[in-house]
């Protein structure tokens, strides 16, 4: 067990706490009597709530320009992107007890650099699996820092779109991407209202998010994942029951999640955003439903999403929400003939104002709204 207590030590201490709980009640017999089966569950708690405040002890000292480390439970932790860095997507890090898994791998190579040397520094068991959840660049790139004996795990599909995507997008950035950058420097340097706005904020998303990409043509080394999930595959350990779990398309063409049953812990990918708009346009929206609509058949609760802090269940609902909303809007553009060319000029409706990448909602309408208008 991480954190320099195993899980033999673990089942000692409650064996002990009972112990010494059982003596304490043959010496005061006028004692209210605890039900066996509360106390166990009693000090399990305080067992766990103990080793939890020790992992957040070591999380504490340790600091990123990338990524904010969250302490989930003993041996499992979220690194969720920080405003201003390179990691751009949420990062999990989950030890079974014997091999430690990273799901998801951060945009920048610069920023995955720091997980070996920090699963080490928490105590962690060696890195032996890396989680690609689905193809986008954000969740791959850093794939290249991992060692060798490192297996990276995805779906077929979804490594099959990583080598179809990967060179034509870092060729397509060699160009594009440093007179992005260049535009969201000018317009950072040169902001000069609220910079609690969204609109700062964004741009605080965005500048770091093309010098990354301006840099891909010499950084980047695309791995492609090695093993692959089709179905459900376990990754259990001494520690805990890890599953990988794929229903096919959703936010891309293919997608993979972690599930920590025990704990209740979901580490979604983009299938998945909290507070922020999602892209739409690579996946498909009916199964996005249904995948959203199996999540919420698990018992979850603490979700990581892909994008956006951590939260729970109702991060579910959230999503569901907006394709519902956006599904009415389109509906209605369509029955008042709504030319293609208009469909991406309505407002963002209030309960989504507030959401960050609100460049999605507009791609996402006029995504939706061709898919309505195609002919079947």
């Amino acid at each position: 067990m991480s954190q320099g207590v195993d899980a033999s030590v673990f089942y000692r201490l409650i064996s002990t706490f009972g112990h010494t709980a059982a003596q304490t009640k043959s010496s005061y017999p006028d004692l209210p009597r605890i039900p066996e089966c509360k106390m166990k569950n009693i000090l399990t708690l305080l067992v766990f709530l103990s080793l939890l405040t020790g992992c957040r002890d070591k999380a504490s000292d340790i600091r990123s320009d990338h990524f904010d480390l969250i302490p989930l439970a003993d041996g499992v932790y979220a690194c969720i992107h920080k405003l201003g860095g390179q990691a751009i997507c949420n990062v999990g890090i989950i030890d079974n007890g014997t091999e430690t898994i990273i799901f998801d791998s951060f945009l920048s190579p610069e920023a995955a650099k720091e997980l070996p040397p920090l699963a080490e520094r928490l105590g962690l068991s060696p890195i032996r699996y890396v989680i690609n959840s689905h193809a986008h660049n954000d969740h791959i790139r850093g794939n290249q820092v991992f060692s060798p004996d490192t297996d990276i795990i995805s779906t077929s599909k979804t490594a099959e779109l990583i080598a179809k995507w990967e060179p034509e997008e870092i060729a397509a950035e060699k160009n594009y991407a440093p007179v992005e950058y260049a535009r969201a420097d000018s317009m950072l340097k040169a902001f000069s209202g609220d910079t609690s706005s969204l609109e700062f904020q964004n741009l605080r998303l965005l500048h770091p998010y093309f010098a990354t990409l301006a840099r891909s043509h010499t950084d980047v080394q695309t791995r492609l994942p090695n093993v692959f999930v089709n179905d459900t595959k376990s990754l259990d350990g001494p520690m805990r029951k890890v599953q990988l779990l794929t229903r096919g398309a959703g936010h891309t063409e293919s997608d993979l999640v972690l599930y920590l049953p025990d704990e209740h812990i979901l580490f979604s990918g983009d299938l998945i955003f909290n507070g922020m708009h999602p892209y739409l346009a690579d996946g498909d929206p009916e199964k996005l439903m249904e995948w959203l609509g199996y999540l919420e058949t698990l018992e979850v609760r603490t979700i990581v999403p892909g994008h956006g802090s951590v939260g729970d269940a109702r991060l579910i609902t959230n999503i569901k929400t907006y394709l519902y909303d956006l599904e009415g809007i389109v509906q209605q553009l369509h029955k008042k003939g709504t030319p293609p060319d208009q469909a991406g000029e309505i407002p963002i409706p209030p309960v989504f104002r507030d959401w960050w990448l609100d460049r999605f909602f507009t791609s996402n309408i006029r995504f939706l709204y061709s898919r309505m208008a195609a002919p079947d």
